[in-house]
């Protein structure tokens, strides 16, 4: 005898429900993605020679000197160059290269990444008479210890003023040793910074790295900057979700219906 076939409609419905809201979630975990970015501006303030400048250096410094005179170094990086508008950062690591350390002796110590509030510039700038620890004479627009954007726009404070310049909490940061690759693991507070960055590009300032450990002689390091000819230049690691295409918010919002029609059925039924 020929088997008649019944069509469940309410196993159908939930089939199908799964399918779609299996293919949207599919849909939006294909979209998460990666990049790599190296600074767009780095440079030195150095306090041995505030008016001087190294933005054009392969190098930047952050830390105390055996003389205890200080440096710090800021860092930009461009994303809305290179992040869809709108996208969400998820994750963020920095890799930093220390190519140089006191040569009498050197300090252990935390650094830190913290969000610069102002802008200042990097200019071009290369040391000529020295290994690079005082820098050369600035260039209009340089960033130098007294000046954000020399010679017309000074720091609140020289050096830069927390709570002004820059935010006085770190975002993030690192113990450094001696030479070699460092990686400064993305915190909260962190990718907070990013993400800030990316839904306001023109409030992009970047960050400045600084010793915790300022009061102590022999922290100071040199770093590979943007211009390392080595090819030791910072590298920022961001991965980050982009605003997923209509189609996908389509395919979401037919699961989101049939679930709800199967449930109104459902309910009925019972």
């Amino acid at each position: 005898m020929a088997r008649k076939f019944v069509l469940n409609w309410g196993f159908c419905n939930r089939v199908c429900v799964a399918a779609l809201l299996l293919g949207a979630a599919s849909a939006l975990n294909a979209f998460a993605e990666s990049i790599a970015l190296n600074p767009s501006a780095d440079a030195t303030l150095f306090e041995v020679a505030p008016t001087n400048a190294a933005g054009g250096a392969g190098y930047f410094i952050s830390g105390t000197t055996q003389n205890q005179t200080r440096n710090r170094a800021l860092l930009q990086f461009d994303l809305a160059g290179w992040i869809p508008a709108g996208s969400r950062i998820t994750g963020v690591t920095l890799e930093l290269e220390v190519i140089r350390q006191p040569g009498c002796g050197f300090e252990p110590s935390f650094f830190g990444l913290h969000r610069v509030l102002v802008p200042w510039g990097e200019g071009t700038s290369v040391p000529l008479d020295n290994m690079g620890g005082k820098g050369g004479p600035a260039l209009p627009g340089d960033a130098t210890w007294v000046d954000r954007l020399a010679f017309s726009t000074p720091w609140a404070a020289p050096g830069g003023a927390a709570g002004t310049d820059y935010a006085p909490e770190f975002s993030s940061g690192t113990p450094i040793y001696g030479l070699g690759v460092y990686d400064i693991e993305g915190t909260p507070e962190m990718i907070r910074d990013l993400q800030f960055w990316l839904d306001n590009p023109t409030n992009n300032y970047g960050w400045m790295f600084i010793t915790e450990g300022e009061d102590t002689p022999f922290t100071a390091r040199m770093f590979a900057s943007r211009e390392d000819p080595n090819g030791g230049a910072p590298v920022l690691f961001i991965d980050y979700e982009p605003v997923p295409e209509p189609g996908t918010w389509a395919l979401l919002a037919i699961g989101g219906v049939a679930l709800a029609v199967w449930a109104r059925r459902r309910s009925s039924a019972a």
